[in-house]
């Protein structure tokens, strides 16, 4: 029976082999590359590209005609699996000096986020951490917690334990390393905390502040106030701190933000956090008693502590009782805000009192004040009585309006309703802005009208009077690669540059994933791109979407064509770089089409070498192998390049990682890890993949766990055929007889199964050719076994 498995198997593999060889031959007339593409469209006469709409204008240069490019590339070196050969990259190549000076010079200019941020100090020698002074620790931490507020919201740093634990190390590292924390380092691990809800932990950190000589400022006890205030059933905890911080301002305990002095009292930011709590709760006796604390201190509430009361009054009391507190703001001589507008309008909107809704938003556009988009959302009437009711609106204010009311519509794809909009801001001769035609296209490109999106294109900025900025063309370059039409994507890119603007790396991303996708992958066009961007002034950083593009290009190019040497080299060098040079933390997905590619390939070293490093990656982010476990078909493709260069090793150790990273297992990798086994010629190998998996209590160190249900009919048939090749007659009866158990219980997770004729009939005839002296004996024994558990698989 093996031998005739291990024939099925060669045969399979063969007829996959010639169906994907003639695939190749009889596709390949009828792919065109990029390159064809170019200078086709490079032949037809310029004035006659350019009369429609602009958009079947000059196509660029040739890439035939762009130099290719030079790229020195050097091999991945496998892991073979042994923790002892990992490093980190470049830890022992960079000078220590030079590294610690290009991370200071570049830490307070450059944009970085939480994970940029994070990379680069991560891939620091060990010596160049002495030479960082504390401002450079304190803006590291600053940047992983995402303290910036200037990056965008998609940008900046989400608060998880992995943040706080990259900051942990961060801290120790520098600590151990000579460098002195100061105040500004500590108030960054509290505000992490806080940002997680671990008070305790912030006040240990504001305690080990004090035991190291440092005075605090008043900003780590405003952090910890505000989060107290903001967590539900937090409030008592919020006032016996306020207690406390008067307590220590008293005795001299907090300096002040700017200098070493002590804090002689509480400063309006801090009044104003103890107020929103108070506010929330809906204490209001308490805020009127913190309003006079300021009173007597010389402190006049501004417009935010009044907002605040103001919010707090509609929560607990109610709409009416917010008229009268913001006609009391009014009288007192504070000037109402979009702030102020925001809870009014969403407590009249909740309460369903129309009237009060149009008054409000008649009172907001009489001060030129736009409701925020998600509670023009929630505005009960139709988007044109919402015009007209706020017609007070100047006209420069307008606009903003009709976006805001656009991209409500959008949010709820009713696309025809934003050409109506479009209409009637025309009809009224309201002048649209960039931000307006910004929203229109992207609604048409989303509603799968690109023709159309790209008239409108050509109709408003052929003109002149406005200019396309870099999100229109991101959007339509976007759009057009996501339909297929690279034509049309490649003109955008190359019309963006003729008006100036950077290409920058969302659209450098989006043109590499069209290319990626067009006819199978267009990996020679994809080289191109990634060369230009690698050599664009500014300069652009790659992200986890330039790499899985690059991979995602190569491994569908493989799949049609064998890639040439410089091809699989290009995937190498980008593939090392991605650490070393672009300081880019691969996720799930960059691993996931990097072994792709090198599958696709059939380079096994470089593919066990992204195993490898994926596998170390896991360690410190479970997150990484979410592909494979959406995915394990790609681990199975893996072991299927191994046993098909006869790396038995390899096969097996991807067996015990695959179970060792808790990936439900299928059972095909089963039979590949048996086969190995024989191939290997170690029958207890096999032995302890079997038991381990029909065993609850075995050992994951023992090379499997527990996982019945995908010992199927083959994988017991073909382990039994091993034990026959090899002699171990005695583990038959065991296994089938652990098998039956399993089989026939009551788990949820096993699937019901029988056993067939045809499979026992095929075990006996490999006993009874095995001229083994205990055969005959054997076979009966195997026999009534399989008519007591199994009796339909009984051989008549």
């Amino acid at each position: 029976m093996h031998g005739r498995r291990t024939k099925q198997a060669a045969v399979s593999w063969a007829a996959a082999y010639s169906r994907a060889y003639a695939y190749r031959l009889q596709s390949a007339e009828q792919r065109r590359s990029l390159s064809e593409l170019y200078n086709r469209m490079e032949k037809k006469p310029a004035a006659k590209n350019t009369k429609k709409d602009g958009v079947e204008g000059l196509p660029g240069p040739s890439i035939s005609a762009i130099p290719r490019p030079k790229i020195h590339f050097q091999k991945i070196e496998p892991s073979a699996g042994s923790k002892q050969q990992a490093r980190e990259p470049n830890q022992q190549l960079k000078d220590p000096k030079a590294a610690a000076d290009e991370y200071i010079a570049k830490l307070p200019k450059s944009k970085w986020n939480g994970e940029k941020t994070w990379a680069r100090f991560s891939q620091l020698p060990r010596e160049s951490l002495a030479r960082l002074r504390d401002i450079d620790v304190n803006r590291t931490l600053a940047n992983i917690r995402g303290a910036d507020k200037t990056l965008a919201q998609g940008e900046r740093a989400v608060a998880t334990t992995m943040t706080l634990n990259r900051m942990l190390e961060v801290f120790e590292k520098t600590k151990q390393a000579g460098v002195v924390p100061d105040k500004y380092t500590y108030q960054e691990l509290i505000a992490i905390n806080v940002d997680l809800l671990n008070f305790d932990y912030a006040h240990e950190w504001l305690d080990k502040m004090v035991q190291q000589g440092i005075t605090p400022t008043i900003r780590p006890y405003r952090t910890i106030l505000k989060g107290y205030g903001a967590t539900a059933g937090m409030l008592d905890n919020a006032r016996r701190f306020w207690q406390e911080i008067k307590t220590k301002l008293a005795a001299g305990q907090i300096a002040a933000d700017d200098s070493s002095e002590p804090m002689r009292s509480i400063d309006m930011p801090t009044y104003t956090c103890y107020i929103a709590a108070e506010a929330k709760a809906g204490d209001f006796a308490k805020v009127v008693g913190v309003l006079e604390e300021m009173e007597q201190a010389g402190i006049t509430p501004d417009i935010t502590v009044r907002n605040t009361i103001l919010d707090g009054i509609v929560r607990h009391r109610g709409l009416d009782a917010g008229l009268r507190e913001a006609e009391l703001m009014a009288e007192s001589g504070y000037e109402l805000n979009g702030y102020s507008y925001a809870p009014l309008l969403n407590a009249a909107i909740s309460e369903q009192r129309h009237d009060d809704i149009r008054a409000l938003l008649a009172a907001a556009a009489a001060k030129n004040i736009v409701p925020a988009v998600h509670t023009i959302r929630r505005v009960p009437f139709d988007p044109f009585e919402t015009l007209e009711i706020m017609s007070g609106l100047q006209s420069s204010h307008q606009v903003r309006l009709y976006n805001a009311l656009i991209e409500t519509a959008m949010r709820t794809n009713d696309f025809g309703r934003v050409l109506q909009l479009i209409d009637h801001l025309r009809q009224r001769g309201v002048a649209a802005n960039v931000v307006t035609y910004t929203l229109l296209l992207d609604a048409l490109n989303k509603a799968g009208r690109l023709e159309q999106a790209k008239s409108m294109f050509a109709k408003v900025f052929n003109g002149g009077e406005l200019k396309p900025d870099t999100y229109i063309y991101s959007i339509m370059i976007d759009a057009c690669g996501r339909q297929g039409d690279v034509r049309s994507m490649l003109w955008f890119k190359n019309d963006m540059q003729r008006q100036g603007l950077a290409v920058s790396e969302p659209i450098y991303n989006s043109v590499l994933s069209a290319l990626a996708r067009w006819r199978h992958g267009n990996l020679q066009a994809v080289m191109v791109v990634a060369d230009e961007l690698e050599r664009a002034k500014p300069a652009v950083r790659p992200t986890c979407r330039t790499f899985s593009a690059i991979f995602a290009a190569a491994a569908a190019q493989a799949q049609t064509r064998t890639l040439g040497a410089g091809e699989l080299e290009f995937v190498r060098s980008w593939y090392r770089h991605a650490s070393d040079r672009y300081y880019v933390a691969k996720d799930s997905f960059v691993y996931f089409m990097a072994l792709s590619a090198f599958i696709g390939a059939r380079c096994l070293p470089d593919a066990m070498a992204v195993f490898a490093d994926m596998l170390r990656d896991y360690e410190r982010n479970r997150l990484v192998a979410d592909g494979f476990v959406r995915k394990p078909n790609r681990m199975l493709d893996l072991m299927k390049l191994a046993l098909g260069q006869q790396e038995f090793g390899a096969a097996l150790e991807i067996w015990n990682h695959w179970l060792q990273l808790r990936l439900p297992p299928v059972p095909k990798a089963a039979e590949l890890a048996l086969f190995a086994c024989d191939q290997m010629g170690q029958p207890d190998m096999a032995r302890a993949i079997i038991y381990g998996l029909l065993t609850p209590d075995a050992s994951p160190s023992a090379g499997s766990v527990f996982c019945p249900q995908i010992v199927d009919e083959s994988v017991l048939g073909l382990y039994m055929a091993a034990m026959i090749k090899h002699g171990q007659f005695d583990e038959l009866l065991p296994a089938l007889r652990l098998w039956a158990g399993v089989a026939t219980k009551e788990e949820p997770l096993v699937p019901k199964r029988q056993l067939s004729e045809s499979t026992v009939s095929k075990i006996v005839r490999l006993l009874r050719r095995s001229k083994h002296p205990e055969a005959p004996a054997l076979i009966g024994q195997l026999l009534t076994l399989v008519d007591e558990h199994f009796p339909e698989a009984t051989p008549i």
